[in-house]
C-alpha cells in the first residue's frame, strides 16, 4: 500500500483518535484524467459519512481534470451514483487474474 499511495497524485487519510479509519487515492495526470480508487472505510465507521467525505475530497482535488473516473467494488455503484458518478459504457480492463475478476463481478463476458 505504501508504494501505490506514494505513486498517487492525490491521497486522503481519515483518522479518529489517532487511528486510521478511512483512505482513498487518485492517480492523476494534472489535466486530463483523474482516477479515484481504493476508497476504504473501517467497518465501525461505515455509514457515518466518512466515505462520502473521502470521495468529495478527492473529487475536489481532481476538479481541474477533464474527467474523473472511479473504480468501484461490485455492489457499491448506488453509493457512487448518489455522489454524481455515472456508469461508463466503454470502460475495459485487463486483470492479472482474469478468472478471479470474472468471479468477483469486476468484468463480464461479452
Amino acid at each position: 500500500m505504501k508504494v501505490v499511495f506514494a505513486a498517487s497524485m492525490f491521497k486522503c487519510f481519515v483518522y479518529d483518535s489517532g487511528k486510521l479509519i478511512g483512505t482513498g487515492r487518485a492517480l492523476a495526470d494534472g489535466l486530463d484524467c483523474s482516477y479515484i480508487c481504493d476508497i476504504a472505510v473501517h467497518p465501525s465507521h461505515q455509514g457515518s459519512g466518512v466515505g462520502k467525505e473521502i470521495v468529495a475530497t478527492l473529487v475536489n482535488f481532481s476538479k481541474n481534470h477533464k474527467k474523473i473516473i472511479l473504480y468501484a467494488v461490485p455492489g457499491k455503484e448506488p453509493f457512487y451514483r448518489k455522489l454524481g458518478f455515472k456508469r461508463m459504457t466503454t470502460a475495459m480492463a485487463i486483470f492479472a487474474n482474469p478468472a478471479q475478476a470474472l468471479e468477483s463481478g469486476l468484468v463480464c463476458e461479452i
